[in-house]
């Protein structure tokens, strides 16, 4: 397992004084980089071996969010590895040990180079100590889009720029997250997401919004597609 621990600061805050659920992804995100460095399959790493862990989809259950001010920790540890794929866990935790927050993700092993997955070798593997994973309802990885008539919002497109990259030169799998929680209804705090990555967006890419609601009105669907509709993303939010 791996922990750190930090302070909310004003710039991890929204109008309320509180984090949001794109906030907590950059926080499991970040957690799960130092993570990699910590035990040796860092950045400088992968650029010597042209193989990473590509994410393909997030599962956050949030109980309480960090206000600006409090001193959380992050944890995080992989609980299975099947194949080309890894599975990882998260927690966020006060400074009481209280948990805030609950994840899952799941990942593909790949090589650079060719896009291809890999089936991770025991080198790869090598100080990614395997732990319990949490007891929470696990989702499947793939998320089915909502009929067309749920839809209730297109937007204009939104332009790749280089703000939104990483140094993948992809778009941050967390400013997916970011950009959707503009169409999350004002009145809304979320109690549960899910992220299906289908394809990464490239500086200049136009990425067009699609909204689609539950019949009941208690979750959504944003969709950032391409101009033939093939979905980079899939978040899917439920409200509480």
């Amino acid at each position: 397992m791996y922990a750190m621990t930090r302070q909310i600061t004003y710039s991890q805050v929204g109008i309320d004084l509180h984090t949001d659920m794109a906030m907590l992804v950059h926080l499991f995100q970040d957690c799960t980089l130092f993570h990699a460095e910590a035990v040796g399959k860092g950045l400088n790493e992968v650029d010597i071996m042209k193989k990473a862990w590509f994410l393909l989809s997030w599962q956050v259950k949030v109980f309480s969010y960090p206000s600006f001010g409090d001193t959380i920790t992050v944890r995080t540890w992989p609980h299975a590895f099947k194949g080309t794929y890894g599975y990882r866990n998260f927690d966020l935790l006060d400074e009481d040990g209280n948990q805030l927050a609950i994840a899952n993700s799941i990942w593909a092993f790949m090589d650079i180079k060719t896009l291809h997955p890999i089936k991770p070798g025991d080198e790869d593997l090598r100080g990614y100590d395997m732990e319990p994973a949490l007891d929470m309802e696990y989702a499947p990885r793939k998320i089915k889009l909502l009929p067309e008539d749920n839809l209730v919002k297109q937007d204009a497109p939104i332009m790749v720029k280089r703000t939104f990259l990483d140094s993948n030169m992809h778009v941050n799998n967390g400013r997916y997250v970011a950009e959707a929680m503009n169409y999350i209804p004002e009145d809304k705090r979320l109690d549960s997401m899910r992220v299906d990555y289908r394809k990464a967006a490239m500086l200049g890419d136009q990425m067009y919004p699609f909204v689609y609601e539950s019949k009941d009105r208690t979750s959504c669907q944003i969709v950032f597609a391409d101009g033939d509709k093939l979905p980079y993303v899939i978040v899917e939010a439920v409200y509480r």
